[in-house]
């Protein structure tokens, strides 16, 4: 199989499909910002995606067949306070990985990891396809349009093999807690755990406090979303773009209520005008169809079943 570099392998979706590669017998190689557990990788280098020159030096000694870009400043929310740090990250980062593939010779097929954040906010309400307009509405998706130009442009100009992923929204075990769901399910355990002690638990203390629960995503198990990017290493098309996405669009009050629904005593959740944003866009849903006629990629775990992991996960960490 092939050797592959993953950036940002420390992350969320960085760990799962570091994990999933060396299962299907790939030669896995990390990029890290932050501490990464050794056993990811069959070599690991620490570094910035913001330092060409350590870049540069990495390619120059792993030669990669394939490079995973998933090194981001990766939270909506987060960017809004840091915009221009995340541009600095996501844009100029990435282009700073094409360019020193580019300057190290190498042939190796570049996956740069996107968003359906692009998009901005959907005005038909039909599922996005890939040849919808891009209208960013957040310096996160401003920042991951800016990146698809420079992979776009090294594709045009230099004939890089580039491949673009638009991913709408994916969770599951191990998503930080700047995210709805992993907050939930951390909130549900403290509240279990406050229970289970039996404390006296008042309601505001069996309450969730939480923003905008009515706007509408696509949701997608992150063990689903590794799997596609494993199969566009191989079979999506050089310089073409594809959304991961499952196509179902559900209010993000249902996988709440799913989740309360999981606590093993009562828990309550309430949506808080203090907590929203203002840019949330109220749909974001998306058509995967491009994919799967690429890759005959499917959909195996339901949100159900991912919210259940998730959840367990959390209580594993109590």
């Amino acid at each position: 199989m092939s050797r592959v570099l993953v950036t940002g392998i420390e992350g969320f979706v960085g760990q799962h499909l570091a994990r999933h590669l060396r299962k299907h017998n790939h030669e896995v190689i990390g990029l890290h910002f932050a501490p990464a557990e050794s056993g990811l990788a069959e070599r690991l280098y620490q570094g910035d995606v913001r330092d060409f020159a350590r870049l540069k030096e990495v390619l120059d000694e792993a030669r990669p067949e394939h490079i995973v870009h998933l090194a981001a400043v990766s939270s909506v929310a987060e960017a809004e306070t840091h915009v221009l740090e995340t541009y600095d990250v996501n844009a100029a980062g990435t282009l700073n990985l094409l360019e020193a593939a580019r300057l190290s010779g190498l042939s190796a097929r570049i996956l740069l990891i996107s968003s359906a954040d692009v998009y901005g906010s959907s005005t038909t309400g039909a599922p996005l396809t890939e040849e919808a307009p891009v209208r960013p509405l957040s310096p996160y998706g401003l920042s991951k349009l800016a990146a698809e130009e420079a992979g776009r442009f090294s594709s045009r100009a230099f004939g890089m093999d580039v491949v673009i992923l638009r991913p709408f929204s994916h969770t599951g075990p191990g998503q930080s807690t700047r995210f709805v769901f992993p907050t939930v399910a951390s909130r549900i355990v403290e509240i279990e755990q406050a229970a289970a002690a039996s404390l006296d638990l008042d309601e505001a203390s069996r309450t969730i406090r939480l923003g905008n629960l009515d706007v509408r995503r696509d949701y997608t198990d992150v063990r689903d979303v590794v799997e596609a990017y494993a199969l566009a290493l191989d079979r999506c098309e050089s310089g073409e773009t594809y959304n991961v996405t499952s196509g179902r669009a559900v209010p993000i009050r249902d996988g709440v209520e799913t989740l309360c629904s999981m606590a093993r005593c009562e828990v309550r959740f309430a949506s808080s005008a203090t907590r929203r944003r203002s840019r949330d866009l109220p749909l974001l849903t998306g058509s995967n169809d491009k994919l799967v006629q690429a890759t005959g990629w499917q959909l195996s775990i339901p949100l159900e079943q991912t919210l259940s992991d998730l959840l367990d996960h959390h209580r594993s960490l109590a």
